[in-house]
């Protein structure tokens, strides 16, 4: 079967994006696997697959799968990928209606290559301890342990990351960790292991909106938060002036770059 796909990134976090017009692409875990392995396919961090939105109340639908083969209620890079595709490629508008695994989202294309997107918080982040550290647990569509570092740069994001992934406290589905720095004053900087890629990525949407929630909540620190990722790009997160944070569940405007690299088909 020959697929066409667009190659894509949102800050270094990439995806395969293939537009489903007809309804029948329906890949196996084992061919998502193939289409995102670095070293036998195209190479990604995730699947996207894309369609028409009537039957769900959007403009389109979004369907997203991590480079295992599992499916995801949601990814902010990719959601804003998905919104810049279908602005392009599919004559969306400037204001595009998305409907994914964590409701109908929207995403604005702001710039050539910038685009805000809207993440909700599904849970409230709350305190939690592990191995005597102070941690922060909720959910922005997918579940996020945020972690508080002092030195980020020498953080094992890999070795600790998996650890509290796979934690007990966390089972069966597991969690995306997210290590921050936190600044007496600019930008955060943050990494991200990323359950479903089983490692370190780029960038991660929904971490740095789970950051922001963090660090607005119990830091005490005000929006617009931004944020620098691994490869240096700034992503901003504001808050929707009509949700209130101290309520379950507000959501944010998460705005960041979006890029395509190439296209191209592939057989599956």
């Amino acid at each position: 079967m020959k697929i066409e796909f667009t190659k894509m990134h949102g800050a270094g976090n990439d995806f395969i994006v293939v537009f489903d017009a007809s309804g029948k692409f329906h890949p196996s875990t084992a061919e998502i696997k193939g289409m995102c392995s670095r070293n036998r396919g195209i190479g990604a961090d995730g699947l996207m697959i894309l369609s028409h939105g009537k039957n769900y109340g959007a403009d389109f639908r979004m369907d997203f799968f991590n480079s295992d083969g599992s499916l995801a209620g949601m990814c902010g890079n990719g959601l804003r990928c998905a919104g810049l595709f279908c602005h392009r490629k599919l004559r969306g508008g400037k204001k595009i209606s998305i409907s994914t695994g964590s409701g109908i989202l929207e995403a604005v294309i702001t710039g050539k290559n910038t685009v805000q997107v809207k993440i909700p918080v599904k849970e409230k982040f709350r305190e939690i301890s592990l191995a005597g550290k102070k941690m922060y647990f909720g959910s922005t569509g997918v579940p996020h342990l945020v972690v508080p570092v002092k030195d980020i740069r020498k953080t094992d994001v890999c070795g600790e990351g998996r650890k509290l992934r796979f934690h007990r406290r966390f089972a069966p589905a597991g969690t995306n960790v997210d290590f921050i720095g936190i600044p007496l004053r600019g930008p955060c900087r943050i990494r991200t292991y990323e359950r479903g890629v089983e490692g370190e990525t780029s960038a991660c949407g929904t971490g740095i909106t789970a950051a922001a929630v963090v660090i607005h909540e119990f830091f005490r620190k005000r929006p617009p938060l931004q944020f620098i990722t691994v490869e240096d790009d700034i992503l901003k997160v504001e808050f929707c002036e009509s949700d209130n944070m101290l309520t379950t569940p507000p959501s944010a405007l998460l705005t960041g770059p979006a890029a395509e690299v190439y296209s191209g088909t592939i057989n599956i």
